[in-house]
């Protein structure tokens, strides 16, 4: 989940996400901080020396709210192998960028959701990023994670009916990390438009990434969207839907090129998922099905990144790659 500071108390109570958008052709490289003196860290330094507490403002926001302050977790020797590995997993774009651009990445107990990536308010003239992250995102799989996650989409009460989401068994922080550093790739690039953030429904300029996909930042154009994915939990007005409506959904979403629910909700999320899901089933060849259970027998499964929808829109993030010598393709 990608916000600006401002903002980001809102998310941190609600499942916003962001959408898809094709990326530019060309776009400009990620200017260097090595000069500049207000940036907070040492550009180029290593990622795993970033770690520090979370921001005052997301603990004082809380605090406001009437909710538990969460608390710093201090990272375990096994955790830290953790993250190293995960920052290790990482597209090359979003490396390099990380090194220029992350002010600070930290693990909270307590914290409501399971990320999110804040923009720092430092009057720089570089944009720098915080990533606060969930302390127990090191415990769990990329399965258990995004299963779980996917489940408060609907009500399953009474009903032998159940969504999980087989994703593999990699350690979460690698799913968590690489969406939240998508964000950092986007906000630094401007692949999908950042304007009139204070007012998600605001007409503003489509991107290559966005054009024809969105209509603004949180409404696909008609031919992507349906009632069904409109009124989903992950949109600023959803809901939780009877899990008799997960067929449908998952219908409805098969019809877009989405790569997920999430990735649904807005264009920023859109890129984020795209990007995330196609590195782990492409890159590090892991699983991707959404399963629908009735009891223990699979009744219907549906596989993102095998859509044509889904994967016509892949040329548009070849760019992540580029160190790998992998060439962009023409959208």
């Amino acid at each position: 989940m990608r916000v600006a500071l401002s903002v980001a108390f809102a998310c941190l109570l609600a499942c916003v996400t962001t959408p898809p958008a094709a990326m530019p052709a060309q776009v400009s490289q990620p200017q260097s901080m090595a000069t500049d003196p207000n940036r907070g860290f040492e550009a180029g330094s290593p990622l795993e020396s970033r770690m520090g507490g979370a921001p005052d403002a997301i603990v004082r926001q809380l605090k406001d709210a009437g909710l538990p302050a969460p608390t710093t977790h201090v990272l375990s020797d096994v955790e830290m192998k953790k993250l190293s590995a995960a920052f290790a997993m990482l597209p090359p774009l979003h490396q390099r960028v990380l090194r220029d651009r992350l002010h600070s990445i930290s693990f909270l107990d307590g914290l409501p959701n399971n990320a999110l990536t804040s923009t720092v308010e430092s009057g720089a003239p570089y944009k720098t990023f915080d990533i606060i992250i969930r302390a127990g995102v090191l415990n769990e799989t990329i399965s258990e994670i995004v299963t779980r996650k996917e489940r408060t989409c609907f009500d399953a009460a009474g009903s032998p009916l159940n969504v999980s989401i087989n994703a593999g068994n990699l350690d979460a922080i690698v799913y968590v990390l690489t969406h939240e550093a998508s964000h950092i790739v986007d906000s630094s690039l401007d692949i999908t438009s950042h304007e009139g953030a204070e007012d998600p429904a605001k007409d503003v300029a489509m991107t290559p990434f966005t054009k024809g996909i969105w209509i603004n930042r949180i409404t696909p154009i008609p031919r992507y969207d349906s009632p069904l994915l409109a009124g989903s939990r992950y949109r600023s007005h959803g809901k939780a839907l009877p899990v008799a409506e997960a067929q449908a959904l998952y219908a409805s979403l098969s019809k877009s090129p989405f790569a997920s629910l999430y990735g649904s909700s807005n264009w920023h999320d859109d890129f984020a998922e795209l990007v995330t899901w196609y590195h782990l089933t492409q890159k590090l060849h892991q699983p991707y099905q959404i399963q629908l259970r009735d009891a223990n027998k699979l009744i219907y499964t549906y596989e993102p990144m095998k859509s044509p929808l889904v994967t016509s829109r892949l040329c548009q993030i070849q760019r992540v790659y580029q160190e790998s010598q992998v060439t962009p393709a023409r959208c």
